[in-house]
């Protein structure tokens, strides 16, 4: 009785001891998958952005225009066509131009959480922003925001609209801030992430324009 008794301690010692190091482990994998995630949707949007053009060829009357292409953002909301699109399906009739936007949605189940989706649309059209696609970046983030650089000012604004001539017609920002805080990370405190980027692409497309 005794020895048995021993043994059923040392069993649940064992057991505990062992309880606790997978629960540790599990938490640091979903915490390094969290980290991971945020990083990734950083990263996209920071090389997507850097694809970010305009073009200066338009039809001569807007009544024939079928295709617009413009950068406008705000705090918490960017719209803009890049060459980031990629090819998936074999002979499929697309390019790598696309319209892309970035911003926060709530959850369709969960009034409470905040979401950061990305939208695209392959086919680029005259209804600038709207269409397309949209899929979940990062699920559960507390703040994203958004800051543009304007190269003849030299200031930061949190408006930028290429399509506007009382704004920044023909332009795009010379940089944009991105700022993401992502709940989810140690300790219950959120994940905190900040970058620079800015278009490749600066004057707009103009090929053999005059």
């Amino acid at each position: 009785m005794v020895a048995i008794s021993v043994l059923a301690i040392v069993s649940v010692l064992i057991y505990g001891a062992f309880s606790t190091i997978a629960r540790g482990k599990q938490s640091a994998s979903n915490l390094s998958e969290r980290y991971r995630i945020v990083r990734l949707a950083m990263t996209r949007m920071s090389r997507e952005l850097g694809m970010a053009y305009i073009s200066a060829h338009v039809a001569a009357s807007p009544q024939l225009s079928a295709r617009v292409t413009a950068f406008t953002g705000t705090a918490k909301r960017v719209d803009f066509d890049a060459f980031a699109h990629r090819r998936l399906v074999k002979d499929s009739h697309e390019s790598d131009q696309c319209e892309l936007s970035f911003f926060t949605t709530a959850h369709a189940k969960k009034a409470s959480q905040l979401d950061l989706v990305r939208r695209e649309q392959i086919i680029i059209d005259d209804q600038h922003g709207k269409g397309g696609v949209v899929q979940v970046l990062v699920d559960d983030i507390d703040t994203f925001s958004l800051r543009y650089l304007d190269p003849q000012s030299g200031m930061w604004t949190e408006q930028w609209d290429s399509s506007s001539a009382a704004m920044q017609l023909g332009r795009v920002p010379l940089q944009i801030e991105i700022v993401l805080i992502a709940k989810g990370g140690p300790a219950g405190e959120p994940i905190r992430l900040r970058t620079k980027t800015g278009p490749v692409i600066q004057q707009p497309l103009a090929f053999a324009l005059k």
